[in-house]
């Protein structure tokens, strides 16, 4: 995991803001999957490394196995302990806080390393499953659930340690992540989510694609749904089948996430941050955050408890 200087999470903020993480395997650069200890990846760079939030473009699935401490996920201080489970997802800012007394597994996938289903429609459903893996990002692992996990963690870690690089041990390594992320939705997996028929779960996903990509171009339904092939109808019906939410507001939610994400952790004013995320006055975007955030910019930001605060 090596951070990318000149990779922002939204370009103009290049100073002060969000560094974006590639994924780099150092020991197989061509495997997607990589699985270490918490404290062997504090110890592969310079703490100057960890010292700011960051954004990477990969899974990373932490189980906590000793200790107590802080993570930081997006503007969340989540308090963990052994058997707290956090899945950092594609896009999302994550912190880890140094001088603590913390161990955990980690590993480390690309969206592309996660194995296919069987069948088209088994795919495309656990497919929607994949980003909401984990309720809320975090949870405390029931006894029955975190001895199922650490089982398949213990194989995929014995697995990684025997691997050489070839097609067959890439392979192996696909099909436990693979049963690693069926256990997990075996415990918290959201069954309406399964219920849906196949093309409204594509139709949901590259909606959800769609957003991440333009949500500060537009906020209108009918370009997304122009923009991926179907009908606003067909969009909606899609969505409350998905989430129960409706296509507008979770475009709104994806702004106001992004709007979260850049007060919590960047340093630009209110007034750099609405024209970023797509308002060409701030004034309409304090009122759109106190509208859906539930207070002005500036306090968001003053309340936030950052990795710096203690």
């Amino acid at each position: 995991m090596v951070k990318n200087g000149h990779a922002c999470a939204v370009k103009g903020l290049s100073q002060q803001s969000i560094f974006g993480v590639e994924y780099n395997n150092p020991k197989f650069p061509r495997l997607g999957i990589e699985a270490l200890r918490f404290s062997d990846l504090l110890g592969r760079v310079s703490p100057r490394h960890f010292a700011s939030p960051q954004r990477p473009g990969f899974h990373l699935l932490i189980l906590f196995t000793a200790g107590s401490g802080d993570h930081f996920l997006d503007f969340r201080r989540v308090r963990c302990k052994a058997g707290t489970l956090v899945h950092a997802r594609p896009g999302q800012v994550q912190q880890f806080v140094l001088g603590q007394k913390l161990e955990a597994d980690i590993l480390l996938f690309t969206s592309e390393f996660i194995f296919p289903a069987s069948s088209a429609a088994d795919g495309a459903a656990f497919g929607a499953l994949v980003d909401d893996i984990v309720p809320e990002d975090v949870t405390d692992l029931r006894p029955d659930a975190l001895e199922s996990v650490v089982s398949v963690l213990s194989a995929i870690k014995r697995a990684y340690h025997k691997a050489d690089g070839s097609k067959l041990s890439a392979a192996i390594l696909q099909h436990l992540l693979y049963a690693m992320l069926l256990t997990i939705a075996g415990y918290y997996g959201k069954s309406d989510a399964l219920s849906m028929t196949d093309s409204h779960r594509r139709t949901f996903r590259r909606f959800r694609r769609a957003v991440d990509a333009k949500f500060a171009q537009t906020r209108i339904v009918e370009d997304y749904a122009e923009a991926i092939g179907c009908s606003a109808k067909s969009l909606r019906r899609a969505c409350m089948m998905a989430c129960g939410s409706s296509p507008k507001a979770l475009i709104e939610q994806r702004l106001i996430l992004e709007a979260k994400r850049l007060l919590a952790h960047a340093g630009p004013t209110v007034e750099a941050i609405a024209a970023e995320v797509g308002f060409s006055e701030p004034t309409n975007f304090v009122k759109f955050f106190r509208r859906h955030g539930g207070m002005r910019p500036l306090d968001f930001r003053a309340k936030f408890p950052g990795a710096r605060s203690g």
